[in-house]
Parts: structure tokens; sequence; C-alpha cells
């Protein structure tokens, strides 16, 4: 699923004068020039912004210091440079020091300054999307919201709407993200800002498909397209024909979807821009398929695949293997169809546990940046004058306390983040790994067995597809709890990755534990489907092996006997003696 962007060097294009904050000492120019090229280098060349917005810096007059107390007054001007750093120090992937730039650039900036508020607000909202902390990146968009719309500016409070509308997204709420978009663009279009207007409709056409309106979507992107065209911007134009044949596949308009994508793939080649070459590749390849053209699907997915080899994107991986794997058993080639299964499953398992340490790593973060500012706040102690030292020493106790509080409350959600499936409540792919290990190792002592059985939902794309992404997350929730219910105090159950569940059954050999998945799989099939939504129907497919000699065989067994199950006609249980 597509996640709508923002651009983070995007100000507000109309309103005050460029320099809000008019400062008469000559360097004001090379400042505003510095800045602007640090912004503009930003997602390319990072370590570049980074330099020119050092360089800004060190062009004011240096303020006071742990180590050099002496300095003058901070002006604006010091929050903007601190903005400028902390940017690039995310985007460098150095978050926890651009999270302390960005918080004393906010510190810095003037209580009577709204717009300059709203910008720092916005760059703290950049920062924790960059690092994976969706609520805290709504958070801080909706707090420049707030702080945009006290002023008569509403191009600065369509730049906040925009990242509030980005945040709600990436938070997982599609509606709500589209709702800001939709502001967002009448403020564009009431100012005549056709260019502003691009972005905003390819972020609507992104949300509208993840919401199944593919209709809506076909509408949005070709709007965006015809605007991207009308100013020569080919680049753009590359990518937004690359996100509006999805929606085209998704709708049947076959020969829509394939002359869009012919002209956007040449483009995004000579661009450079990998990523987004690679989704246009495997979007073709699908496209191909579904044209019954299986030796052009083909080239086009594995075009796709040698491209992840450079840009390392498991996403496209994983679909691209999806893809492949049902082109082959068409075909009758079940090796090459079963290569490609395991293939999509370990590229998706990949993503799943990457995107589990990004948030641990999300959470390790905030734990710096408050261990920093405890630092800070010890040494601004020291020079404090001894006149308010009593007053100030008591209002520091108080928050240290609160920040003390708030450290534990975060140790606390990164051990419950490193065992736990935040959808589902089960335990994770990592606790599984650790338990299981404990586990095999008691069995062998004990000589007795030990069994794994691996769960996949049949035909879990058709139902996101066909009813949208909340009721798949109802569905997994739904089944989690069954899973839950009727697996033994002794079992171990976790979500695997994806639609995928795992189950440990210990002291059990694989013929016991195929009858009580046999159990499970009927549970789940019975269960009333229609209180979720009308027309819903779910199965799953179950492989179940027994101890081998190590953890990697038992799962990859399971995982044979799963697509077992999955090419003997899903809804079924698979075990080496069944065959």
């Amino acid at each position: 699923m597509q996640s709508p962007v923002q651009k983070p060097n995007a100000d507000p294009p109309a309103g005050p004068p460029a320099d809000p904050h008019p400062d008469p000492h000559p360097g004001a120019a090379r400042f505003e020039s510095l800045l602007e090229q640090s912004a503009a280098a930003l997602m390319s060349a990072p370590a570049q912004a980074l330099t020119l917005a050092e360089q800004a810096l060190a062009g004011l007059p240096a303020l006071p210091s742990q180590e050099a107390p002496g300095g003058v007054e901070a002006s604006p001007r010091h929050a903007l440079a601190l903005r400028a750093r902390g940017l690039a120090l995310h985007y460098g992937g150095r978050h926890a020091e651009g999270m302390l730039a960005l918080n004393q650039a906010l510190a810095l900036a003037p209580a009577d300054d709204a717009a300059l508020q709203s910008r720092v607000l916005r760059a703290l909202s950049i920062g924790c999307e960059l690092l994976g902390a969706a609520d805290d990146a709504l958070a801080w968009a909706k707090r420049a919201l707030d702080a945009a719309r006290r002023l008569d500016r509403p191009l600065l409070a369509a730049d906040a709407m925009l990242s509030v509308g980005v945040a709600c997204s990436r938070a997982g709420d599609a509606a709500g993200g589209l709702g800001y978009f939709e502001q967002v663009l009448a403020l564009f279009e009431a100012a005549n800002d056709d260019e502003a207007c691009i972005s905003v409709l390819n972020n609507m056409g992104i949300n509208c498909k993840n919401l199944q309106r593919h209709d809506d979507s076909v509408a949005h992107f070709e709007r965006a397209l015809a605007l991207a065209e009308g100013f020569g911007n080919a680049s753009t134009a590359a990518v937004l024909r690359s996100n509006l044949a999805e929606p085209l596949l998704l709708l049947g308009r076959l020969d829509a979807g394939r002359r869009v994508l012919e002209a956007a793939i040449p483009q995004l080649a000579a661009s450079g821009f990998r990523d987004g070459e690679t989704n246009a590749h495997v979007v073709h390849g699908r496209l191909l398929l579904a044209a019954g053209e299986s030796a052009a699907a083909q080239a086009a997915l594995e075009r796709a695949l040698a491209l992840t080899e450079l840009t390392g994107g498991r996403n496209h991986a994983a679909r691209a293997h999806l893809a492949l794997s049902a082109l082959h058993k068409a075909a009758g080639r079940a090796a090459a169809a079963l290569h490609h299964h395991e293939a999509y499953h370990a590229a998706e398992r990949a993503q799943f546990n990457a995107d589990s340490a990004r948030q641990v790593s999300a959470l390790r973060v905030q734990l710096e940046v408050a261990d920093a500012r405890h630092t800070a706040e010890l040494h601004r102690l020291k020079h404090m004058e001894i006149a308010r030292a009593h007053d100030e020493l008591k209002a520091l106790h108080a928050a240290l306390l609160a920040a003390d509080e708030e450290k534990s409350l975060l140790v606390l959600r990164l051990a419950e983040q490193s065992r736990t499936d935040a959808l589902t409540g089960l335990a994770n792919r990592r606790w599984l790994d650790e338990h299981l290990s404990v586990e095999l190792a008691r069995a062998r002592r004990r000589a007795t067995p030990l069994s794994a059985a691996l769960c996949d939902l049949d035909d879990f794309k058709r139902i996101n597809d066909r009813f949208g992404h909340t009721v798949g997350d109802a569905v997994l929730k739904q089944v989690a709890a069954i899973l839950r219910e009727r697996c033994r105090g002794t079992d171990l159950v976790a979500r695997y990755g994806g639609e995928e569940f795992c189950i440990a059954f210990l002291e059990t050999d694989a013929a016991l534990a195929a009858r009580s998945c046999e159990a499970l799989r009927e549970a789940i099939a019975a269960h009333d489907w229609a209180s979720v939504r009308d027309g819903l129907v779910v199965t799953m497919s179950i492989g179940v092996a027994d101890t081998p000699a190590s953890i990697e065989r038992l799962l990859a067994d399971a995982d044979t006997q799963l697509y077992r199950a999955k090419h003997d006609g899903k809804d079924r249980v698979r075990w080496a003696a069944s065959e």
C-alpha cells in the first residue's frame, strides 16, 4: 500500500516577504541563500544540506552554552538555522541529533511568531515521520496547523494541513487524510497555484486507491498528470503515470494502464528514480499477466526483482515474487511456483521484521532525546544565579520527575514493542524465534516431540481488495482471537508476518498437532464473518511439521506442507504423513 508524501522544503508560497525576520546586518542575504540551498539538497544530498545549515548557523552570533555561558540573546534566525540543521540530520539518518536540534529550534521560536512556530512544528512532524513514529508525527502536525490558523495566511495553513493529512494517512487513517487533502486542494485552487496542486492530487489519488475508490483515484492522478505536463515536469509526470497504472489495472482498463506504463518506464529509468522504476515494472508485469501475456509479464517482473537487488525494496520484491508464483503455477511449473511463493513470504517477513526494528529504534531515539534533555537541564542548573537556584531547583526536580515517568513509560513501550504484534496482540516473530530455540533444546533433552504449524489466510489480498484494509485488519484481529481462545496454554502462538500465523505445539507430534489444527481450521471457517461484513468468507490453510534438526528446518518443513495445502485447494491441513 502506497503512503502519501510531503516535500520537506515546501514553505508557504505566498504571504509576507521571503525573509520574515528582517536583519540589517550584511550577511542576511547569504543566510537566506544558505537555508534555501540546504532545503533544496535535503532529499538528494542530506550531508550537503547539513553542511549548508551549519554554515548558516556559524554566521550568527554565538548563543550561550554549557561550556561558554556568555553570548547573545537568541534571535528567530537561530531557530530557522537549527530547523534546517535538524531536518538535514533526520534525512541523514541521525535522528536523535535531529530531534534535539528541532526541539532547540522550537524553544527559540518566539511565542508571538506563529508562522515560525508552525514551520518548526512541521519539521518536527517530518522528523518523526522519517523516524517511523507515526503517532508523534500526527501530533506535531496538528500543533503546526493550530499555530498556522492563528494567522490570516491561508497558504501557511494549507502547508500545515498537508502535513496533517500525510501524518493521518501514514498512521492508517486514509479517509481522514483524504479529508485534509481536499481542504488543502481547495486552498491552492483559490490561490491559482496549479503547481502546488500536483502533489496534493497525487496524495489524493494514493489515498483513494488505498480506500478502493479506484475511479476517483484515476481522476485525481489524471488531473495531476495534466498539470505536470503543462509545467513540462517530465520526472513528476513519469511518477504520476506509474501511480495511475495500478488503479487502471484494478479497474480492468488494461490497455490504458499499458499505455501510461510504457510512457513512464523509460522516463523513470532515465531519471535514475529506481524505486519508482521498480514499482512500474511490478505493475506492468501484473498488468501483462492479467492480459494473458505470460512471457512479457515474466520479463517485467524479473526486471523488477533485478532492480530490488540494487534498491533493497522488500515490498516491491514481495509483490513481484507473488505475481511470478501465480504465473508459474498457472503454467504448471510447480517448482518455480514454490520457489517464488517461498521468496514472497521471505520478503514479507523481512519487511515485517524491518518495520518492527524501525519502531523499536524510534522508541530508543525518544529515550536518547529525553536523556539528553535531562543532561542539558542539569548543566543549565550549574550556571544559574545563586539567588534563583532554590526556586529553579524545585521546578527542575518536578520536571525531572515528570521526565523520569515519561522515560519509564517509554521503556515499558519499548519492551512491549519488542515482543508483541501491535495489530493482533499476539506474540511477534522475534519472541517466537527466541522461545522456539528454548523449546527445541528442552525437547531434545527430554526426547519429546515438538511440532509447528504455519497458518495462512486464504485469498487475503482478495479480501483487502474487495472490502478494504479496515476489514482486512478486523479479520486478522478476529483470527488471532480464535487462535488464542482455542490453543492450549502451553502452545506458542504468534503472528508470523502479514496474514500468516505460527503455532508451536509442545510435547506433541505432527499427527496430534494436525488434529488440533483441523479443529482450528473448522472454527475459522464456521465463524460468523457476516457480522464483520456481509458477504465475507474467511478460510485458512495450514501446514504442520514435527521435531527436526533445527528451528529453520522445522519452519521450512511446515512451509512446504502449507504450500501443499494451498496447492491442493486451500482450506485444509497438510502434514508429512498426509501425503
